[in-house]
């Protein structure tokens, strides 16, 4: 069994105005957790006049997709104030400094190119802001593995403090059984040689949901689709080429996995329409994904 793990969160109080700070047990790594309004007071902490690694987010986040962006310095609490004044749409950060000040610029290049090749995986689940794919640096074996563990951490701090999870998504447990597919019909009642209904398949990840490779999808677009919400991540699929045309008229077919924060944006996905995915996702037994998890965490 996996030890379980500490993490220490401080609060600061007037001065600086709720700026939090979170630690993690045996770990040289600390993160300062802020709001933009505060990147004028991190100005005046020691501490970040030094190289580190940040993320800049967006809590003004649509449902499906949480803008990011990956950056690093050498005395990084400037660099959040440059960014203060050069971009406008991000209202949180997150920065990584070491306590004993032994991170480097090689270093936070390093985990910066880590953290950005990570995150430019989930196409689907987030909105990398970066305008180009960081450089790196090269490092001795040694000081990369110390930076790989160090990576770790980070990742593990930003999901259980609730900030992003940027872990590889893994399919839960309780749905590789086959009974545990949920499936959407799709808009006509289209059926293959065999009679059997065309359909989308789903399962439950540890991050969200999984649209499954072989997933039949509609052509037809509605026009009031257009201004809906999960229109873009519709037209993202398209222009990304995760589905090709399948031999049935009207549908296309996924040609991979793809991973998505919400069911509804998944059958909204399928059916190009605007579509109540918790109660139209279902087992195979007509259980919908709705009454699956209320009964789940019964």
């Amino acid at each position: 069994m996996k030890r379980g793990q500490t993490i220490k969160l401080y609060i600061y109080g007037d001065d600086l105005k709720n700026i939090k700070t979170a630690e993690l047990s045996n770990w040289s790594g600390k993160a300062y957790i802020g709001e933009r309004k505060h990147s004028k007071l991190i100005q005046g902490i020691e501490e970040l006049k030094s190289p580190g690694v940040y993320l800049l987010l967006s809590r003004d986040m649509n449902e499906f997709q949480i803008a990011l962006y990956v950056g690093e310095a050498d005395e990084v609490n400037k660099r959040i104030s440059d960014h203060f004044k050069s971009k406008d749409w991000w209202t949180d950060f997150v920065i990584f400094i070491s306590k004993d000040t032994n991170l480097t610029k090689s270093h936070v290049r390093y985990l910066e190119k880590k953290l950005y090749n990570i995150s430019n995986e989930k196409t689907t689940l987030i909105d990398l802001k970066n305008n180009s794919n960081p450089t790196g640096s090269k490092l001795p074996i040694s000081e990369m593995d110390d930076m790989d563990e160090f990576l770790e951490k980070i990742i593990f701090m930003l999901k259980n403090l609730g900030i992003i999870n940027l872990e590889k998504i893994e399919v839960q447990e309780i749905s590789l059984d086959k009974d545990n597919i949920f499936y959407l019909d799709l808009t006509k009642n289209r059926i293959d040689e065999n009679n059997n209904k065309l359909q989308a398949k789903l399962q439950i990840t540890n991050d969200g949901y999984r649209l499954l490779k072989g997933s039949f999808i509609e052509k037809e677009e509605r026009p009031s689709f257009k201004k809906h919400i999960y229109y873009p991540l519709r037209k993202q699929f398209e222009t990304n080429k995760y589905m090709q045309d399948s031999k049935y008229d009207g549908c296309s077919i996924l040609i991979q996995d793809i991973d998505v924060r919400s069911p509804s944006a998944a059958a909204s996905i399928v059916k190009n329409r605007a579509t109540n995915g918790p109660k139209e996702w279902k087992l195979q037994d007509g259980t919908t994904l709705d009454e699956f998890q209320l009964n789940s965490q019964s």
